[in-house]
C-alpha cells in the first residue's frame, strides 16, 4: 500500500491552523489514524506515511508551527506523573481485583479525563497493537518529526518544563510506592530482617528526595549512583524471597507483590535516567535526549496498549507460583524414576499392587452403574469410588503408571536448568529420559497385566461358584465397544483423561506448596483437641505425614472426582464426554470378555487390546506434553535452550536402546 497523498495531511493541518480543533485527543487521533497501517497492512506503510508528514511539515513551516503549538498546549496543561509512574506497574488492588478490572476495561473502556496525559495517550493510540507498528518505524523518522516541529526551540519551552516537572513528581511518587511495598506484612513474614534492620526500601525514599533536590538545584548535585545501590539491595531482598519460597511455599498475593516491586524498581531506574543529563562523552546532547524521549514514549504506548491484557497479568504474576508448584511435583517425580535393577523391580511390584485395587475399583463402578442412582448421586458415587481408591493406592505406597508423566516432566525440565554447559544439560536429560522410559513401561506393565489378570480371576470365580456376572451380555458388549480405537471415541476420552492426569500433577504441587506457605504441619501441632486425642508423638507423626503427602492425597482424590463427574457433565450438556484410563480399560476388557463368554473373533480381541494400548499411549502423551510445557515455561527455559533435546535423546536411544527398557546391572555413579 502506498503512502496517502499529501492532501490527507494538508486537510488535517489546515483544520488545525483554522483553530477549529478542540483541546482533546480527537484531532491527534485522526492524525495517527492516517499514519496507522490498515488491517493486515505492512508496517513499512506507516513509516512511509510518517516520512510524508515530515516532508510536508518541513516544506510548510506554518503547519509545523501549528502542530507544535497544539502539542505544546496539550503537554503543558495536563498532569503527566500518573502516565510516567504507573504503566507497566501492577495495580495495588491484588491479583483477583486486577483481573476483574482488566476484563471490564476491555469490555467497557474508562471515560476520558481531560486533566491527565494518560487519558490523552489512551484516546489517541486506541488500537491495542499501535505499539507494534510504532516500534517498527525507524528511530530516525521519529527524530525527524521532533526536529520538524522544533521540540528544542523556545516555543516548546513550556511543554519541556512541564515534562521535566512531572518526571520529578513521578519519581517521587514511584519512590513512595516502593517504600510502602517494602513494608507489606507478607514480605516481612519471609524476611523479618527488613523490620529489624534499616530497610533499603525505606532508605531509597530518602535518597530519592535528595536526588530530586539536586535536580532542582536545591541540594548537592547527584548522579544517582547511591540511589542505584539501594535499588540493587531491594532487588537482592526480592531474590532472597524467591529462594526462600522453595522451602516455605509461595502465594498468588506474594507473587503479585514481588512483581509490583520489580516493575516499580524498573520504572524508578527509567525515570532517573531521563532526569540525569547525558555524560560529557556525548557529542550531541540534544540528539541523545531526543533518543531517550522517543524510547520512553514508545514504551509508554506499548504499556498503555497492554494495560488491559489478561494474558500479561497471568504471565507476570503466575510464573513464580507455577515454578514452585512444578518444583513440588518434580520432587514427587524423582520417586517415579528408577536407576538400578532393584528400583526397577520395586516399581513393578508397586504397580502390580495397584493393579489388584484398580480391578476392584472397576468392579465397584460396574456395580454402581447397576444401581440406577439419580444422575448427581451417580457422579458422587463414581467420584468417591475413584478418589478413595486412588488415595488408598497412595497410602499403601503403590503406583498408578499414568500419574508418572505429570511428575517426571518437571524432573526432565529441571535437567535443562542450572547447569553451566548446554551439552552437559542435554547429556543429563538423555540419561534421565532413559530412566523415565524404562520406569514408565514397567509400571504400565505392572498395572495392566495384574489388573487384567485380577479382573479375569474375579469374573471367572464368580461365574463358576455363584453364577454371578460382573457384566451382562449387553453391558459387556458396550464395554468392549468403548475400547475400540476407531469405532468409538476411546482416544478422545483418553485425551480427556490425559488432561486430568496433568491437572492432578499441578494440584499435587499446589497443595504441597500451600502446606509449606501456610505452615500447615506447625499449625496442626498446636491443635489442642488433636493433641489430647492422639498424644504428642502421634500428632507429630501426623503433621510430618501431612507435610510430605498433602499434595499427593489432594491430587489423587480430586483426580478421581474429575474422572467420576465427567460422564455426568457430558449428559447434562448433551455432549459425548467420558474418560478412558488404561488401567481401568484393561479391567473392563477382562470383565467384558468374560461377560460375552469369550464369544469374540481373534481379530476383534486383538483390535480391542490394541485399543487398550492406544488409550495408555494417549494418556501418557497428553499428560506428559502438557506437564513438560508448563515446567519449561515456569523455569523460563526458551525454545533455543531446548534445541537439540530430542535429537540428543534419539542418539542416546540408538547408542544403547536396551537402557530405555531394562536397567543396567548397577546404577550409574552420580
Amino acid at each position: 500500500m502506498d503512502a496517502p497523498p499529501a492532501g490527507a495531511f494538508t486537510l488535517l493541518l489546515d483544520e488545525l491552523r483554522a483553530g477549529a480543533v478542540p483541546d482533546t485527543g480527537e484531532w491527534l487521533g485522526r492524525l495517527v489514524g492516517t499514519i496507522r497501517p490498515g488491517r493486515g497492512g505492512d508496517v513499512a506503510d506507516a513509516a512511509s506515511r510518517l516520512r510524508a508528514l515530515v516532508q510536508l511539515l518541513e516544506a510548510r513551516p506554518e503547519f509545523a508551527s501549528a502542530l507544535a503549538g497544539h502539542l505544546n498546549a496539550l503537554l503543558s496543561t495536563r498532569m503527566h506523573r500518573v502516565l510516567y509512574a504507573d504503566p507497566g506497574v501492577l495495580s495495588s488492588h491484588g491479583f483477583g481485583t486486577g483481573l476483574v478490572r482488566r476484563v471490564l476495561g476491555r469490555l467497557l473502556p474508562p471515560a476520558v479525563d481531560a486533566d491527565y496525559l494518560r487519558d490523552l495517550v489512551d484516546e489517541v493510540f486506541d488500537h491495542p497493537r499501535d505499539h507494534e507498528w510504532m516500534e517498527a518505524v525507524p528511530r530516525a523518522d521519529w527524530d525527524a518529526l521532533l526536529r520538524a516541529i522544533d521540540v528544542d526551540g523556545a516555543a516548546f519551552a513550556p511543554a519541556r518544563r512541564q515534562c521535566r516537572h512531572e518526571l520529578l513528581e513521578a519519581m517521587r511518587l514511584a519512590s513512595v510506592r516502593l517504600a510502602s511495598l517494602g513494608t507489606e506484612s507478607s514480605l516481612l513474614q519471609y524476611l523479618p530482617a527488613l523490620a529489624r534492620h534499616e530497610s533499603p526500601f525505606l532508605v531509597q525514599a530518602t535518597e530519592t528526595r535528595d536526588f530530586l533536590l539536586g535536580q532542582l538545584g536545591e541540594g548537592p548535585a547527584d548522579d544517582g549512583s547511591h540511589h542505584e545501590v539501594l535499588l540493587q539491595q531491594c532487588e537482592g531482598y526480592v531474590d532472597a524471597v524467591r529462594r526462600r519460597s522453595r522451602e516455605a511455599g509461595v502465594s498468588v498475593d506474594l507473587v503479585y507483590l514481588l512483581s509490583r516491586i520489580e516493575s516499580t524498581i524498573a520504572r524508578l531506574r527509567r525515570l532517573r535516567t531521563l532526569l540525569v543529563a547525558p555524560g560529557p562523552a556525548i557529542a550531541d546532547v540534544a540528539a541523545a535526549e531526543r533518543d531517550r524521549a522517543i524510547d520512553f514514549f514508545l514504551l509508554l504506548v506499548r504499556q498503555e496498549n497492554r494495560r488491559n491484557s489478561v494474558r500479561d497479568l497471568f504471565r507476570g504474576t503466575t510464573e513464580l507460583l507455577a515454578r514452585r508448584v512444578t518444583e513440588q511435583a518434580s520432587r514427587s517425580g524423582e520417586h517415579y524414576i528408577t536407576a538400578s535393577r532393584g528400583e526397577f523391580v520395586g516399581m513393578y511390584r508397586a504397580a502390580a499392587g495397584a493393579g489388584f485395587i484398580i480391578a476392584a475399583l472397576a468392579l465397584f463402578k460396574l456395580y454402581i452403574a447397576k444401581l440406577g442412582l439419580p444422575l448427581l448421586w451417580e457422579g458422587v458415587a463414581y467420584s468417591l469410588n475413584y478418589g478413595l481408591g486412588f488415595v488408598l493406592i497412595h497410602l499403601l505406597h503403590l503406583t498408578i503408571a499414568t500419574k508418572q508423566p505429570a511428575m517426571t516432566a518437571t524432573t526432565l525440565a529441571a535437567a535443562l536448568d542450572g547447569r553451566d554447559s548446554r551439552d552437559a544439560r542435554l547429556d543429563a536429560l538423555a540419561e534421565l529420559a532413559a530412566e523415565v522410559s524404562r520406569t514408565q513401561w514397567v509400571s504400565i506393565a505392572g498395572n495392566v497385566t495384574i489388573t487384567m489378570l485380577t479382573a479375569f480371576a474375579i469374573s471367572l470365580t464368580a461365574v463358576q461358584f455363584i453364577g454371578w456376572q460382573a457384566a451382562g451380555a449387553e453391558k459387556a458388549a458396550h464395554l468392549l465397544h468403548d475400547l475400540h480405537p476407531w469405532k468409538s471415541l476411546a482416544l478422545l476420552h483418553a485425551a480427556i483423561a490425559g488432561v486430568y492426569l496433568f491437572l492432578s500433577g499441578l494440584i499435587s504441587g499446589y497443595y504441597d506448596n500451600q502446606a509449606l506457605y501456610h505452615r500447615i504441619p506447625q499449625r496442626l501441632r498446636r491443635v489442642k483437641w488433636l493433641r489430647r486425642l492422639l498424644g504428642e508423638r502421634r500428632l507429630a507423626d501426623l503433621a510430618t505425614y501431612v507435610e510430605h503427602n498433602l499434595g499427593a492425597l489432594a491430587g489423587n482424590f480430586l483426580f478421581g472426582c474429575m474422572l467420576g463427574f465427567t460422564p455426568v457433565i457430558g449428559v447434562l450438556l448433551g455432549l459425548p464426554l467420558d474418560i478412558r484410563h488404561v488401567a481401568f480399560a484393561s479391567a473392563n476388557f477382562a470383565y467384558g470378555l468374560v461377560g460375552l463368554q469369550f464369544a469374540l473373533s481373534p481379530a476383534t480381541v486383538v483390535v480391542t487390546l490394541a485399543g487398550v494400548l492406544l488409550i495408555g499411549l494417549v494418556n501418557l502423551m497428553v499428560s506428559f506434553s502438557l506437564a513438560l510445557r508448563v515446567a519449561l515455561r515456569s523455569r523460563g527455559i526458551t525454545r533455543e535452550q531446548t534445541e537439540g533435546m530430542w535429537p540428543c535423546v534419539l542418539r542416546r536411544f540408538l547408542e544403547r536402546p536396551r537402557d530405555f527398557f531394562w536397567p543396567p546391572a548397577e546404577a550409574p555413579a552420580t
